[in-house]
């Protein structure tokens, strides 16, 4: 069916992309509270739990990629994350949906960066490494809107019985798995496998002459990224504020879902600007998305800044991956790289909420989505022209 060839990567990815999310997510609280008796505060350890793994595995993981192959880790974490949904049915009880959870996030902490750094190597290898946008971004598009489907149905089975829906995503996840296996590796001739320690491999990463430029790049991405995924935690609330019928919020979601798998397709245009203008215009977007959402009050232009955010924000990490990937094009610490990257965003996670938090108690829930943003972006104007200065300085 699929080319056993380096090229068939790129189709392959395309259906990996479409198969790697958890298709049962919306049924998991209320399958853990009903059926396994777990409590709302069990929950919230469960995700407590589950985001200290993350955080603690992220770098590791990277490290393990670039050490014993990148195609190694995405079969040990699409393997890991294939059965982690099995645990929701053979334990149902607190310890069932810790294991799930943590497992799945375990596994995606070896997939994560080494699956873009293979696509990028199959990219080198096939002298297309410049389309590394383009593919990325119409991989993202073609697999949004296969979750769209499969999330769409697959919960819908929950009512035959209880367990359908995790060992459907199950099969999903070992139909990732199961194309992994099928990749062909790319024989990019790149340095020899890193020998060092795990600590020095980090140093290594910064002993490059950037040391200065790279923080502040993932520093500029962490701050960002984590701005990016807690701009909408707010946003049902919003929504009941403003009076839009609870039935109406999935398909706002599924709404943005669709916006975001279009923009997929065009998403390496912002490769045409330069790093600096990019990673302003990056900050500068979801600030006038918040003020829209603040000073607005149209229930529609609401609604369509609110969907503006996911619309952009599931594919803007590609740019990001890009920059790295031709900041250090031979380097052998590419997976660690996106690691430490992710790893800053994961930190800025968990103070980000914080401050938004701080905002809406202090002004309200609209003018507090309007206050947010002006302090993030009074945060981020210094770090951006600090990068712009090093990298003039270093021209």
């Amino acid at each position: 069916m699929f080319s056993n060839t380096i090229e068939g990567n790129i189709l392959k990815y395309n259906l990996y992309k479409t198969f790697t999310k958890r298709v049962y997510l919306p049924l998991i609280t209320i399958y853990l509270t009903t059926l396994a008796n777990v409590t709302l505060a069990q929950i919230a350890l469960i995700i407590s739990v589950t985001a200290v793994v993350s955080l603690v595995m992220e770098i590791p993981s990277g490290y393990f990629a670039d050490k014993f192959g990148h195609k190694k880790s995405l079969l040990l974490g699409s393997f890991i994350t294939a059965v982690s949904p099995m645990f929701y049915l053979t334990h149902v009880n607190f310890i069932g949906g810790l294991l799930g959870s943590v497992l799945f996030f375990l596994g995606s902490a070896f997939t994560q960066g080494a699956i873009q750094v293979f696509i990028q190597e199959t990219l080198v290898e096939l002298g297309r490494e410049k389309d590394y946008v383009k593919i990325m971004g119409r991989a993202q598009s073609f697999g949004l809107i296969g979750n769209v489907i499969l999330l769409a149905l697959i919960p819908l089975t929950y009512e035959i019985h209880h367990s359908l829906p995790f060992i459907l995503g199950s099969l999903c996840l070992f139909i990732a798995f199961f194309l992994v296996l099928s990749f062909k590796e790319p024989e990019v001739h790149l340095e020899s496998k890193p020998k060092e320690s795990f600590l020095n491999n980090i140093k290594n990463i910064f002993n490059q002459g950037l040391f200065t430029k790279t923080f502040l790049v993932f520093l500029i991405f962490g701050i960002a990224t984590a701005v990016f995924s807690n701009s909408t935690i707010y946003r049902e609330l919003v929504f009941n504020e403003l009076g839009v019928p609870v039935s109406y919020f999935g398909f706002i979601l599924a709404f943005g879902s669709l916006l975001a798998a279009i923009t997929g397709n065009y998403i390496h245009h912002l490769k045409k600007i330069s790093s600096t203008t990019f990673y302003f215009l990056d900050i500068l977007y979801v600030v006038i998305t918040l003020a829209i959402i603040s000073i607005s009050q149209n229930i529609y232009i609401v609604i369509l800044a609110f969907s503006l955010i996911p619309m952009y924000s599931r594919t803007r990490n590609i740019i990001f991956e890009s920059f790295i990937f031709e900041e250090f094009p031979d380097s052998r610490y590419k997976a660690t790289l996106l690691s430490v990257m992710n790893f800053f965003s994961q930190v800025s996670g968990i103070f980000i909420p914080l401050v938004f938090a701080f905002t809406i108690g202090r002004f309200g829930l609209m003018k507090g989505h309007l206050a947010f943003g002006l302090i993030i972006l009074a945060v981020m104007i210094p770090v951006i022209m600090a990068f712009y200065l090093n990298n003039k300085k270093k021209k």
